[in-house]
């Protein structure tokens, strides 16, 4: 078995960042790659797809950023709260293959970005256990092996899927997502060969503890199913990007008090992860109105952690399975 590893892909959740004027947009692309804090972009999907016309993203793309992901959940999101029933995950029929049918119209966006830029610009797509509160493990691991016997026109999808958990339903926290909890996707992610990505700020609020999201680090490290971490804070206190508790998406401590995701957190989560990661990165707002230098020196103090010792691949744990 070939255990050599690529150093994690360095990845940025720009939309939580933008600028709202594509001229700002592109510079803010543009210092993301410029200023080597990122070689990779978490890019959300919702109901418009990629939200951007999807030539000028594959301009933004090309030469710049590679591994890049595709995310499901904004646009699922918005699917669950429109009817409850939304979800890969659904025991409702209708709603389960409205998400396979979304799905699909992601990875095909995917095939046609990487066409467009001549490039293996996007190498994965989140996908996650919805719907909120009524999720069913049987019905995920149906979805999975509908998509594994799903072949395209081309002959293969030139993405892989990775299960980002998110927090998971209890009657005690209200939570945000609300989706399965890490113990039941753990089996399910096993089974169907595809690996697991943890966000810092879900994990956290799934427990209302900042200390959870290292424990499922850990976990998934230990079990050879930890795929990527993205760094994205949260915290018990009212802030001005979001309510207590809220996926508010929060920078560093340094950057907003009230986070509870400071650096010693980040680098004792990436040395958890060892040489587990594929991908590592950030996803955090910025104050409205900052500036295009003012918004890539925020994600810039999540990244440059990244690039420390911590995040230096090592050997995977004994027994590891080891995914391409």
């Amino acid at each position: 078995m070939n255990t050599e590893r690529r150093r994690p892909a360095a990845l940025v959740g720009a939309y939580a960042a933008l600028p709202a004027l594509r001229a700002d947009r592109e510079r803010f692309y543009e210092g993301l790659a410029g200023r080597g804090i990122a070689d990779g972009l978490e890019i959300p999907f919702r109901d418009d797809g990629i939200g951007e016309d999807i030539r000028w993203l594959a301009a933004q793309l090309r030469g710049r950023f590679t591994r890049s992901v595709i995310t499901l959940i904004p646009g699922t999101m918005v699917r669950v709260g429109a009817s409850g029933t939304f979800g890969l995950a659904s025991a409702d029929q209708e709603g389960r293959r409205a998400a396979l049918a979304f799905l699909r119209e992601a990875r095909t966006a995917a095939e046609e970005v990487n066409q467009l830029t001549g490039e293996q610009s996007v190498t994965a797509i989140h996908i996650h256990t919805a719907p909120s509160t009524t999720a069913a493990g049987e019905m995920f691991a149906r979805s999975l092996g509908e998509i594994a016997a799903t072949v395209p026109a081309a002959g293969a999808w030139s993405t892989r899927l990775v299960l980002e958990h998110c927090d998971a339903y209890t009657p005690d926290v209200p939570g945000e997502k609300r989706f399965l909890p890490l113990e039941d996707e753990i089996p399910l992610a096993r089974d169907g060969g595809i690996g697991i990505a943890v966000n810092w700020g879900r994990s956290a609020i799934e427990a209302r503890d900042p200390g959870r999201p290292l424990a499922q680090i850990e976990r998934l490290a230990s079990d050879g199913l930890l795929e990527g971490v993205m760094f994205s804070g949260a915290g018990p206190a009212a802030n001005r990007f979001g309510g207590p508790w809220a996926d508010a998406h929060l920078p560093l401590t340094e950057d907003e008090p009230t986070s509870l995701m400071d650096a010693d957190e980040v680098r004792r989560c990436l040395r958890a992860a060892g040489g587990a990661l594929s991908y590592a990165g950030a996803k955090v707002q910025v104050p409205v109105g900052a500036s295009v230098d003012e918004r890539l020196t925020t994600v810039d103090h999540v990244m440059r952690l990244l690039s420390g010792p911590e995040s230096a691949p090592v050997p995977p744990p004994a027994g590891a399975a080891v995914r391409p």
